[in-house]
């Protein structure tokens, strides 16, 4: 992350997301479901999505940077920062308009911090602070391979722990998911990951051909 994320990130109270965790266990009084605005944009893809407590997607929205990455043959930071830019606000409308929801109504606001490419993970991190200080929202930092391996216990019922491996374009990782945001690292690639060398093979295959 860039400096300049590094010093929003640094503008936000840590006690709001603690709020929100220990406000749901308070006894004594009737649950309220709460909302929760993710936004993703670690990479190429504009993302956001509004769930609930108990893991129900009420709406989503994603802006796909694909046909413009591969007519360059890879993905260009500051192309997919500039795109990141001129959708986030429209993503982020059409999965509150989905989801029947206004920010008003949302309990916090979560997006991707780390990892990913610097330059659109500020973009996602600088529009999600604004939200946070205009509506005094809570926010909550996500670590993206983190959220990968929680994501199955949005579709399916799984326990704590379990076993997981996370292969992508930029990682590959064995852990143990013991809790949210508790995670024992087994080991992990010590060069890069299959991503990258999948991407390294066809480029020299395509340097190849035309030598």
């Amino acid at each position: 992350m860039n400096s300049v994320a590094n010093n929003l990130l640094k503008s936000v109270n840590p006690g709001r997301a603690a709020w929100l965790r220990s406000s749901s266990a308070r006894s004594g009084k009737r649950h309220l479901r709460k909302l929760v605005l993710g936004i993703e944009t670690s990479c190429d893809d504009t993302g956001a999505a509004v769930v609930d407590d108990a893991g129900n997607v009420l709406g989503e929205a994603l802006h796909c940077q694909k046909e413009v990455h591969l007519q360059a043959g890879g993905i260009i930071p500051v192309v997919a920062q500039q795109l990141h830019r001129e959708n986030i606000e429209g993503v982020v409308k059409e999965a509150l308009s989905v989801s029947g929801v206004s920010v008003r109504d949302l309990a916090a606001i979560a997006t991707t911090v780390k990892p990913g490419l610097a330059l659109s993970l500020e973009v996602g991190l600088e529009y999600s602070l604004n939200l946070v200080s205009r509506y005094q929202k809570p926010f909550i930092p996500i670590h993206h391979m983190e959220a990968h391996a929680l994501t199955v216990r949005l579709t399916h019922h799984v326990d704590f722990p379990f076993l997981v491996l996370l292969l992508s374009g930029g990682h590959c990782i064995l852990a143990v998911a013991q809790g949210v945001s508790d995670f024992l690292l087994l080991g992990q690639t010590i060069d890069i990951a299959p991503g990258d060398m999948l991407d390294k093979v066809r480029l020299g295959s395509m340097d190849l051909s035309r030598s």
